[in-house]
């Protein structure tokens, strides 16, 4: 494209009638192509092309194929639920916004929450899973599971919620070893890292545990609409997790991070030109104000950290989101690289398994038409 084909921001938004920030969640939507301003590195340009289609394509009228194929990518409501949401820029489970429970609840006390159950029924360890990375393990752990687990489908919420503690307690078995007590003090334990830092830790799980129909929470009510088990259910969310544009974010952001500490940021940028900050932990659709889930483990965070987020964040025009949180705490308490991803799906396997019980109640199966073209 030619110099006079991309715009700045402030031109983008006249064109498309939008604040700024909503300008970045397009962008870290892939919907508008992005580059550095050669003469101010600080500074994005927009692609004009891609503007005047997003103008065009939302000033039209759209019918319901259109609807239906638009709300597949961040787009409308497609299921109904009332374990979590996302309502003007907030993070919501049930009644709650999240970051409010995560101020003292456990991984343990939001999952009952999430399953609509009293109390949370511990369950007992079971083996331990030594080879391989975590997410070797798990999906070890769940493969097994899936084979001998009993399906979901007529079974009571009673019943299933007293499963759902057993696989809990089993994948925790297999990420953070055998062992006893709250999933967050394991996982210090298995880390060598101290009580003192765990409550940061035990803040990420609660506020990773549900983020509303997410693609890893989407595979685990399709797989539960069929009438498959828990762990079954479990392990299609959990392999969607590991995809480099779901959970396998967490590795893309911690080089971006360790790149800032080194004063290499700028450089990680034009090495990586085809990668939006979202890839790397900054931007999200949900939330173009910010992502309240950094904010809230960030705010419990010590250490030089927030300065390093905040020079990158100024640099993207994007505020920090989840990920470059969890990379935060990686680098501040010195954790193994794969504990951003474990912390991700330990803490998602909650709402992975209230999900997979309110979808089984609902008797519905999932099965969109597809938008079929000849050849």
């Amino acid at each position: 494209m030619a110099d006079d084909d991309w715009i700045n921001a402030d031109t983008a938004c006249a064109r498309l009638s939008v604040r700024k920030q909503t300008l970045y969640a397009y962008v870290s939507r892939r919907l508008l192509r992005v580059r550095p301003d050669p003469a101010d590195s600080r500074r994005r340009l927009y692609a004009a092309r891609d503007v005047d289609h997003l103008a065009t394509t939302h000033s039209r009228p759209r019918g319901r194929a259109d609807v239906a194929a638009g709300s597949i990518r961040w787009g409308d409501p497609v299921l109904k639920t009332r374990i979590s949401g996302v309502h003007n820029g907030t993070l919501y489970f049930g009644d709650m916004p999240a970051a409010v429970l995560a101020r003292t609840m456990t991984l343990e006390e939001v999952a009952a929450r999430h399953m609509q159950v009293p109390v949370w029924q511990p369950a007992e360890a079971g083996r331990t899973w030594d080879a391989g990375t975590a997410f070797e393990r798990g999906i070890m752990m769940l493969s097994a599971g899936a084979v001998t687990a009993p399906a979901i489908m007529g079974r009571s919420r009673a019943a299933l919620a007293g499963d759902g503690a057993v696989l809990l307690a089993q994948f925790a078995d297999a990420l953070a070893g055998s062992g006893g007590g709250p999933v967050h003090l394991r996982l210090c334990e298995a880390w060598g890292v101290g009580k003192e830092q765990s409550d940061v830790i035990r803040r990420a799980l609660v506020l990773l545990s549900d983020h509303e129909l997410n693609p890893s929470t989407f595979a685990v009510r399709v797989c539960a609409s069929t009438g498959a088990s828990l762990a079954a259910c479990a392990l299609a969310g959990l392999a969607t997790l590991s995809g480099p544009k779901h959970g396998g974010v967490a590795g893309k952001t911690l080089q971006a991070v360790r790149a800032a500490r080194h004063g290499k940021f700028a450089q990680f940028v034009q090495d990586h030109p085809g990668l939006e900050g979202y890839s790397y932990g900054f931007g999200h659709p949900l939330y173009p104000d910010g992502d309240p889930r950094a904010r809230a483990v960030l705010d419990a965070l010590d250490g030089e950290m927030e300065a390093t987020l905040q020079d990158m964040s100024r640099f993207l025009g994007a505020a920090p989101n989840i990920d470059a949180a969890l990379a935060a705490i990686t680098l501040t308490y010195n954790l193994p690289d794969e504990a951003a991803f474990t912390i991700f799906a330990m803490g998602r396997l909650a709402g992975w398994i209230a999900h997979a019980i309110e979808q089984a109640e609902t008797g519905q199966i999932i099965r969109p038409r597809a938008c079929f073209t000849p050849r």
